[in-house]
């Protein structure tokens, strides 16, 4: 088993690397890959991301992010293609390793964290993926989630979920589209009245007039981190009514990018949204009219490849789930985005040797915002986005 040292000695030489900290061209591949091209990278990935493994199942040394990554590795080894059963030691191992961390309100997660809904709804993701049958372990976790639900009337976050240790009035829509799907994921309908109430918190996130009232929204269809802020640029206050630095909120516009709008349209789907609503296709033209593997659009200037990682893994389970297989771009260009996602995808591997002499594959984003300068967690992302290339094919 290779250990971290050696792979984060290799992390430290890379990440200074010019041809990873700057923004590359557009991919251009035109040619759509076949099963065997992604299953051999695959084969790579999961080869290095299965080498992570720890004596006690984590896929990750120490104890930051422990539970996340693991349940989020198991989640995706246990997808097919090249899946990997839960009773095989490897998954077995971690899937035990996530009991320990249920807390008796029913959530799984490390208390020191503050991450109990990432914690818990990655770990429902995975035992779904894993077809591990608890329904006591699965209903606590819903029943966790259902919790974290911020239920204030007069709230412009009411119905959204946050991180599980701020309390009410900290929601966002990378937290609500976690929950959302993990509660999908393990039998959730959404005629719950929970699901309804996140819907009506996520539609306050999309810049779509027509749907959405709050005074910074404008019309182009994408979306933002909450409806008080995003992570692009723009937040206002709806307590004083203020934007950022004082300003007035008829001067407030919160850019909408690209991972939370994927993270909208997927988000929608989940809640039985159909794909010719007003809501999705508004979400559509935005990443046709922002189609790019360059950066994570909407992003500042400088911080264009923050988020890039979950970007790509976001995009491709949108679109694998939409069924799309092309799209039309606002210049009338037709592009495959399994192509173009696999070209991006397949030149930010990095080669990383194993203990046993084989060659594996992993990720890692010089820009190391929201986690992704963590190779576990950027070749989590990768393996999925690959995945949901594959099921597209």
């Amino acid at each position: 088993m290779n250990r971290l040292l050696p792979v984060m000695t290799l992390v430290g030489c890379l990440v200074t690397a010019p041809w990873i900290a700057a923004a590359e061209p557009a991919a251009t591949q035109t040619t759509t890959p076949t099963k065997a091209q992604v299953e051999a990278l695959l084969t790579k990935a999961q080869d290095w991301l299965l080498a992570q493994q720890q004596p006690d199942g984590a896929f990750l040394p120490g104890k930051q992010f422990v539970v996340g990554v693991t349940a989020m590795s198991v989640e995706v080894l246990a997808r097919p293609p090249l899946a990997i059963g839960k009773d095989d030691p490897r998954l077995a191992k971690a899937i035990a390793l996530l009991k320990t961390h249920v807390q008796p309100d029913g959530g799984t997660y490390a208390k020191e964290e503050g991450l109990g809904n990432y914690g818990t709804a990655f770990t429902l993701m995975a035992l779904a993926a894993a077809k591990v049958d608890d329904s006591a372990w699965i209903l606590g976790g819903q029943k966790f989630l259902f919790g974290g639900q911020n239920t204030v009337a007069d709230s412009v976050a009411n119905g959204g979920i946050g991180y599980g240790s701020k309390g009410a009035g900290h929601e966002d829509l990378s937290n609500t589209a976690s929950a959302v799907a993990a509660l999908k994921a393990t039998g959730v309908p959404a005629s719950d009245p929970h699901m309804v109430k996140a819907l009506a918190f996520i539609q306050r996130c999309q810049n779509l007039s027509s749907h959405n009232k709050l005074p910074w929204v404008g019309n182009d269809g994408g979306a933002v981190y909450s409806p008080e802020e995003s992570k692009a640029a723009g937040s206002w206050d709806p307590k004083t009514s203020s934007g950022a630095g004082g300003t007035s909120t008829t001067e407030v516009k919160l850019t909408s990018y690209g991972s939370m709008t994927y993270a909208l349209i997927s988000s929608y789907l989940a809640l039985d949204i159909k794909a010719d609503d007003p809501r999705v296709a508004a979400a559509l033209a935005w990443v046709k009219d922002n189609y790019q593997f360059d950066a994570n659009p909407g992003m500042v200037a400088g911080k264009e490849q923050e988020g890039l990682l979950y970007y790509y893994a976001a995009m491709a389970k949108t679109f694998d789930t939409l069924g799309m297989k092309e799209l039309q771009l606002k210049d009338g260009k037709k592009v495959d985005w399994r192509a173009d996602l696999f070209a991006a995808i397949s030149k930010r591997a990095v080669p990383a040797k194993l203990d046993d002499g084989r060659e594996g594959i992993m990720w890692i984003n010089s820009a190391k915002r929201w986690g992704e300068g963590l190779p576990h967690l950027a070749t989590v992302y990768l393996i999925k986005a690959l995945k949901s290339v594959h099921a597209s094919l």
